[in-house]
Parts: C-alpha cells; sequence; structure tokens
C-alpha cells in the first residue's frame, strides 16, 4: 500500500510539473544577450606558418553520446582544421571539426571539455518568425577591442544591435542582410533575434559599405545538426512568443504577401491572457515545492528507519542487543540504534560505517570513532580515529590510542555538540 501510494504521489508531482511548464514553455525556450553570452566561445587555429585566425561559436546541443556540439562557420577553422582550439574561461580547449559544409561555410565543433554549468543550447528560431525590420543582435568576439584585450571570458562577448534589412539568397544559401556592426573575429557568432532565439550564422561584412553585413539562416545548419543527430531546440513560426508570423521565402527568393489579420485575430486579447498564465505557472509551481518538501520530508524519516535497522539482513534473525545508543542532537535526533556485540563505526564512509553521515558534514571524518559494548564488564569502549575529536560531554576528548571504558548515561558527541548521543545499557 506504501509503495503504490508513493507511485500516486510521484505521477501526481510529475503532471503538476508539466501543467507548470506548459504555460512557461515560452519564456524558458527563449533567452536575452546577458545569458546568451555564456553560450558564446571565442575559437583559434593558426596556418602553416604560425598566423593566427580567431573566429567565434556558439553551443546549440549535444549529440546522442550527450557531447555538447557548436556550430560556427567554415572559413574559421579552415587555415587547419586540424589544429582547432576553443577558449573557455580563457583556456584554450583543443575540439574536433565533426562536420561542415564548405560550399555555405559552415563547421559544426565538438570540443575536448565541459563548456560550463552556466552554458545553455542556445534556443533555433526559423525564418518563418522573422519579418524584415525585426531587431536582432550579432555576439562575438571581434579581434579589434578598445581595451586591446583578447580576453574569452563571457563578459568579453560583444553585442551590437541592429536590424534585419532584407531577406536574400547567396550562393545558393538564404541570408538575413542585417546593419548590425560585424567585424573580424565575429565570424561564426549567433545572430540573436530580440525575441530570445538565434535565427542566422555572422558571416561576413561587405568592403566598402557600412553597416551591411550578412548571416547566413539557421535553417543552413540543420542537415548538419541531424545528421550528427544533434538534440536542438527549433522554434516554429507558431510556437514563438510574441513573433509576427510571415511564410517562408519562395526558392526564387521572393517573399509572399503577408496576409491580412482575420477579424477573430484582431479581436483576440492575446496580451491580456499572459497574467493568467503566470498565475496558472506560479500556483502549479507551488503545489510541485509543497508536494516535493512532503516526498523529501518522508524520504528521511525512511532512511532514519532504514539506518536503524540496517544491523540486520532481511528474513535473517536479529542478533541480541545488550545496550542502546540514542540520537540527541543532528541528524540521529530520535534515533535508538540497538547495540550487541558488534563494533559500530561513525564517520561519512557508507562502505565501513554503519552510521552514515552526509558528506556535506566536512567536520566529520570517513571514519571517525567506533563504539562496542563490553558484556562481561557492563562498560561500553568508545575509540577515536579523527583529527577533529570525540569528546564526552563536557568537552574531554577521547585520546588518540586510549579508548575511553564508559557507563551507562554517559554523553559524548564528534567534532562539536551538535552530533551528540547518549548510551544506555539494558
Amino acid at each position: 500500500m506504501k509503495k503504490k501510494n508513493g507511485r500516486v504521489l510521484v505521477a501526481l508531482l510529475g503532471a503538476l510539473l508539466l501543467f507548470g511548464l506548459l504555460p512557461g514553455a515560452a519564456l524558458a525556450e527563449t533567452v536575452n544577450g546577458e545569458s546568451a553570452r555564456y553560450s558564446v566561445f571565442r575559437v583559434g587555429t593558426t596556418d602553416a606558418n604560425q598566423v593566427g585566425y580567431f573566429g567565434s561559436s556558439f553551443y546549440v546541443g549535444e549529440d546522442e553520446s550527450g557531447a555538447q556540439v557548436l556550430l560556427t562557420n567554415y572559413h574559421v577553422v579552415e587555415p587547419n582544421e586540424g589544429a582547432v582550439f576553443l577558449y573557455i574561461g580563457n583556456k584554450a580547449v583543443p575540439c574536433t571539426v565533426v562536420a561542415k559544409d564548405t560550399a555555405k561555410d559552415l563547421a559544426v565543433l565538438k570540443p575536448a571539455a565541459y563548456l560550463g554549468a552556466q552554458a545553455k543550447p542556445l534556443p533555433l528560431g526559423k525564418e518563418g518568425s522573422v519579418t524584415v525590420a525585426d531587431v536582432v543582435f550579432a555576439l562575438g568576439f571581434p579581434t579589434a577591442d578598445i581595451s586591446e584585450n583578447l580576453s574569452s571570458l563571457p563578459e568579453d562577448v560583444s553585442v551590437s544591435r541592429g536590424g534585419v534589412s532584407k531577406k536574400t539568397t547567396w550562393q545558393g544559401a538564404r541570408y538575413y542582410q542585417i546593419d548590425a556592426a560585424i567585424n573580424k573575429g565575429n565570424s561564426g557568432g549567433p545572430l540573436l533575434h530580440e525575441k530570445g532565439f538565434v535565427i542566422g550564422i555572422c558571416t561576413m561584412k561587405m568592403d566598402n559599405a557600412e553597416r551591411i553585413g550578412g548571416a547566413i539562416m539557421i535553417e543552413e545548419t540543420l542537415p548538419l545538426l541531424d545528421g550528427l543527430k544533434v538534440n536542438y531546440s527549433l522554434l516554429s513560426a507558431s510556437s514563438a512568443p510574441g513573433v509576427s508570423l510571415t511564410p517562408e521565402a519562395s526558392p526564387a527568393g521572393a517573399e509572399s504577401p503577408k496576409p491580412l489579420p482575420t477579424e477573430d485575430a484582431l479581436a483576440a486579447p492575446k496580451k491580456d491572457t499572459v497574467p493568467i498564465w503566470l498565475g496558472l505557472f506560479a500556483l502549479s509551481a507551488l503545489l510541485f515545492l509543497v508536494l516535493l518538501v512532503y516526498l523529501l520530508i518522508l524520504r528521511m524519516i525512511r532512511k532514519r528507519r532504514a539506518r536503524e535497522e540496517r544491523f540486520f539482513e532481511a528474513g535473517e534473525p536479529r542478533l541480541r542487543a545488550y545496550a542502546q545508543v540514542l540520537g540527541i542532537r543532528g541528524v540521529y535526533t530520535g534515533s535508538v540504534i540497538p547495540l550487541g556485540e558488534e563494533t559500530l563505526f561513525f564517520g561519512r564512509d557508507p562502505q565501513r560505517c554503519q552510521i552514515v553521515f552526509a558528506q556535506g558534514q566536512a567536520q566529520i571524518s570517513r571514519v571517525h570513532c567506533s563504539l562496542r559494548y563490553d558484556v562481561s564488564r557492563g562498560m561500553f569502549i568508545l575509540e577515536n580515529y579523527s583529527r577533529n575529536g570525540t569528546f564526552l560531554e563536557g568537552g574531554r576528548a577521547v585520546e588518540d590510542g586510549r579508548p575511553a571504558q564508559l557507563r551507562d548515561g554517559v554523553r559524548f558527541y564528534l567534532a562539536d555538540e551538535a552530533n551528540l548521543f547518549e548510551l544506555k545499557a539494558q
């Protein structure tokens, strides 16, 4: 019956979590320029003459093996594909070019080290979610910096603001023409839409022209990502929050006319429903937290009971208990631990100790002390093994190598009085 009730609670907990995530999914899938910085990384390589080349890249997801995957331009790694480095917190980490499309100037990288806990895969957005004149941000590591600093930390990512000038086709690939500033080193960095998703890769700027740059559309990268079975987040036109929907451009590059909004669409008060969804999300999140706390408390109680019973194998007759150890303070408060002729070990090592403390309790040693009951003499034998000390109530330390002989009613503690026990003979 207990197992059945536990399964029902877990199912209810999962349902609440799913319900809470549904209204907030649109918010969770997007990012802003500040948080996106942690997912943008400088890329570097050198040619045969040891001339350095630098560009940018960004984290999009993991492949089927769980390895992290980044996108960049092929011309960033072209000088020497066999010696490409990703700069993670100013540390140069080797990475492998695992896929490329030289015709479209695209490359997929797999680093040899973890990108860091703050790096999150950037969500991707399709062309149908973008209209001309939308605000965009070009992120990357331009090699020209007024501080003359080539540091590669997240706060060093440059963010330039601009707009989508038009959508176009060049050499068989779809591009956004943008007026955001792009310079050497920006190549391979993400073009972030103001709604919080990546729509392209910053690829080029026009020579002898002001504020005319090009970013290849993110759809051009999908065959490479799908070929590697990369798990990425792709927002469709219908799921992108607050985005005006525009039909996909025709193969010839001419955009279809934008349909006029219907009367129902004009009347729909979408903006007014946001507080309702946020309220439902907050309520479901609160219920989720309450249930989670309840389950954690229930688990702690069961663990405590299990610790009291761990001295006996299931199905075997119990050993006779001649004494007891009472938990007075700490995680074992209220516990009654039977003590037979065996020796009990106290500490953080679950392989060697029966009275086990959490790994986070650093003041408790892996094997802190031991306790046994001498039936013939009616005495408790307590021995210390820890530099942090085992003490009798009142502060007298148990000397190393000299086991203390204790009688009924004596209290002792490990490291400090927050871990207090009392001895009781039966």
